[in-house]
């Protein structure tokens, strides 16, 4: 998520940037009449995922693109016939795709080009068959990483009259390490393009565009675009600027954190000693400035570590893929393994680029030597990666190899050439190791890969699981979990490791093993996520799931009830715990459940519940902790910065300064005066933040807190909520930071459907993943 970060700290400079004219704009191409013509970006009929913002190129466009992400267009096409579509696009990613689609189909798929910035435009185009007649097309985000300003619609050979659509350069101007090949296009179909080099302005006479331009000094492309029957296209200019760096010596170890350049990602305490780079996702990027001894063929070797599998490295000089490799589940974010490969190298100062193809994975060093290394066939790899799960797993294996042969076992041997071959998925419904070796004639046997998969018996209603995505902050012995709710006698009950709700009482807190804080006995209930990763539970209402890192949670319990964490008692012993909770009910009606930030905010927690039917989703929050603490003063206004409790939460507004004694204590009391149009009392800040008192209303509590309460049309609208002040702007950032914006950022944040809430019959499988 360090991206979305950067890229919104990038408007912050736009201003200074437009001042200085660092950006250039394009018309798009002349539509003939009844043509749909330009569209804007943000005119969309419907979407999904994207948000809009602020453009150097006037008005919005469309942005915070991620996969799957889409817009819908409605245009009214005159005439069955081939149309061209232009795309007016930016990205500081190379090859990112983009769809248009209609009814599902796909009529073309565009490459995005590498603009060089979120808010350098150029502009791509593909063809496109058309049925006359009013309809529906909509812009699909194959990949994540590009903004949309506009789209243009013309019949081919475009209208009668108008200018040349200026040309556009791939790369984009900038400063480049080593020499760039410059291609020049332009959207108007048969167009010619004129251009020079050494400053002056093009003209018909002026050399004509063939093919790319090297250019391997410091340079001043300018050009036009020409057509008979067409106005002369704008003059388009780009400078190149080729530095050399005096760069890092090659062959030699380069340690991942001595970067000359980054996008998306930071470093972190390694294992193995120093920093490694970590927070790598796909379209992340490292690049080193080294001096090459001498031309020829190397051996590179990337000092790397993961819980996944299917991450890929690509080493790049300039557009040039140089290597290409796969990075393995080594077992966590700290347990390191060296993945090899070789590549051919020219002589001299160059900038190499490792770019993240997938991410997923973190670096420590990168080392180069001369020669080839002996060759071995890639070890293979395992999708999904071994570990507990709820229901039985198709695994797949696979290696880097082209041509190599995967012979595996399932009984915990060691798998030779004459084991079973791989030759399609492996169904595990039971806990089974895996094990494999890739061979290839001609090439030493591939290293042997394991992985061993847990299946839950699953004897209860449904099986709950916990995962770890602390990214190696805390192993799975220091995540501490339990569960706390009603059986079906009515009786409060705590969940044992082996799924029976077990009645609680007060003696449980002097049980043997019982938990000790600062003279005080507290129950043991909790299970450590090494211990029992995964339960099956029978039916249980008003239940919590409690998680802690590092400690248990100290919670009493009685005999008819228990004391849970207080954050207003200044006494309780979990105020120096990191702790978090989820809230759910599981009966004949199914599952019924949801994150919350009700109360507090303790780490990302992600929320997916999967049912017998196929129904599968995920609620709750994906970035980094670190990364939401820092959005959060970053967004928010300052009276709700003053809810940072750091390093342990993020409280409520109730919960902090907005309490009847705290100094905001009366946020919202004048908006009320304000708006509120029913007899009797007034709700009170406090009434409003809790959902009590004269605002004990559902719909009257949640358009209060939204800000809409004044604009009753507009109470069922998302985007009319926390527009202005006063509003509950702690339960804003939830939205905007959690997965298709629902979050429970206060009691009532389920009235129309806002809220992190989980319900479906016949669940199979809970899956909660503490994240940080």
């Amino acid at each position: 998520m360090m991206r979305m970060i950067v890229k919104r700290s990038f408007l912050l400079l736009l201003a200074l940037f437009l001042l200085a004219g660092g950006f250039a704009t394009s018309t798009p191409a002349v539509a003939a009449p009844g043509d749909p013509g330009k569209i804007e970006a943000e005119s969309y009929v419907a979407m999904s995922g994207i948000q809009t913002e602020p453009c150097s190129e006037g008005g919005l466009n469309v942005a915070y693109v991620d996969a799957g992400d889409w817009m819908d267009y409605a245009v009214n096409v005159p005439t069955s016939g081939a149309y061209t579509v232009e795309f007016r696009l930016s990205s500081p990613y190379t090859a990112t795709k983009l769809q248009l689609q209609k009814g599902g189909s796909a009529l073309a798929t565009v490459t995005v080009p590498n603009t060089g910035g979120w808010q350098n435009w150029q502009t791509a185009s593909a063809t496109v068959n058309l049925t006359a007649g009013v309809q529906t097309l909509r812009v699909y985000a194959v990949t994540n990483g590009w903004n949309l300003n506009w789209i243009n619609i013309t019949s081919q050979g475009g209208g009668t009259g108008g200018q040349a659509s200026a040309p556009t350069f791939t790369p984009a101007a900038g400063t480049y390490a080593t020499p760039q090949s410059v291609t020049i296009a332009s959207t108007t179909q048969g167009a010619a393009i004129k251009y020079t080099t050494d400053g002056s302005t093009p003209t018909s006479a002026s050399a004509t565009y063939t093919g790319a331009v090297n250019v391997s000094v410091t340079t001043t492309i300018k050009a036009i675009a020409i057509k008979s029957g067409l106005a002369d296209s704008p003059i388009a200019t780009a400078a190149y600027t080729i530095s050399a760096p005096a760069g890092k010596a090659i062959p030699g170890k380069i340690e991942a954190e001595n970067y000359d350049a980054m996008s998306g990602i930071a470093t972190e305490p390694c294992s193995e000693g120093g920093l490694n780079v970590g927070w790598i996702d796909t379209g992340d990027t490292l690049s080193y400035n080294v001096n090459v001894a001498s031309a020829g063929v190397y051996t590179v070797q990337y000092r790397v570590a993961s819980p996944n599998a299917g991450g890929q490295i690509q080493l790049k000089n300039g557009a040039n893929v140089l290597n290409t490799a796969s990075v393995p589940n080594t077992g966590g974010w700290q347990t390191w393994t060296t993945v090899t490969g070789t590549l051919n190298l020219s002589a001299g100062a160059q900038t190499l680029t490792l770019l993240a193809a997938t991410g997923g994975f973190n670096l420590n060093w990168i080392q180069f030597t001369a020669g080839s290394p002996t060759p071995k066939v890639a070890t293979p790899t395992f999708a999904p990666a071994g570990g507990t799960y709820a229901t039985a797993q198709n695994v797949t294996l696979a290696t880097t190899t082209a041509g190599a042969t995967i012979k595996y076992t399932t009984n915990g041997a060691t798998p030779t050439a004459s084991s079973p071959t791989y030759t399609g998925p492996i169904n595990v419904s039971s806990t089974t190791t895996v094990k494999a070796i890739a061979v290839k004639a001609g090439m030493a046997d591939s290293d042997v890969a394991s992985a061993t998969y847990k299946i839950s018996a699953g004897t209860g209603v449904m099986d709950f699981q916990i995962r770890n995505g602390t990214r190696g902050h805390f192993a799975d012995n220091q995540i501490y979990w339990a569960v706390l709710g009603l059986d079906s006698n009515n009786r409060l009950s705590y969940l044992d490791a082996n799924g029976n709700l077990v009645p609680t009482s007060t003696a449980l807190n002097d049980a043997p093993g019982h938990l000790t804080k600062n003279g005080n006995n507290y129950a043991n209930i909790y299970h450590k996520l090494s211990d029992v990763p995964i339960v099956s539970t029978p039916a249980i209402s008003s239940g919590r799931m409690f998680l802690s890192v590092g400690s248990p949670m100290y919670i009493k319990v009685y005999n008819d009830g228990y004391a849970g964490p207080d954050i207003n008692n200044p006494t309780d012993p979990n105020n120096d715990i990191i702790w978090d909770f989820i809230e759910f009910t599981l009966d004949a009606g199914g599952y019924h459940g949801n994150t919350t930030r009700v109360d507090a905010f303790g780490f990302p927690i992600t929320h997916r519940l999967i049912c017998a039917d196929g129904y599968d989703r995920t609620v709750g929050e994906t970035e980094t902790r670190d990364a939401l603490f820092a959005a959060y003063q970053n967004e928010v206004p300052a009276e709700f910065k003053t809810l940072v409790q750091a390093p342990y939460r993020i409280v409520a507004p109730a919960k902090g300064g907005f309490k009847a004694s705290g100094p905001y204590g009366n946020y919202f009391d004048s908006y009320v005066n304000q708006v509120w149009n029913k007899p009797g009392p007034k709700p009170t800040t406090q009434d409003v933040l809790l959902g009590i008192g004269a605002a004990s209303n559902p719909q009257d509590c949640a358009a209060l807190n939204r800000g809409v309460y004044g604009d009753p049309a507009h109470w069922t609208d998302p985007n009319y909520y926390y527009k202005s002040a006063p509003s509950n702007f702690y339960s804003k950032f939830w939205h905007d930071h959690s997965i298709d914006g629902l979050s429970y950022g206060f009691c009532y944040d389920d009235v129309y459907n806002q809220a992190a809430y989980l319900e479906h019959n016949d669940p199979t499988a809970l899956i909660v993943t503490i994240g940080w």
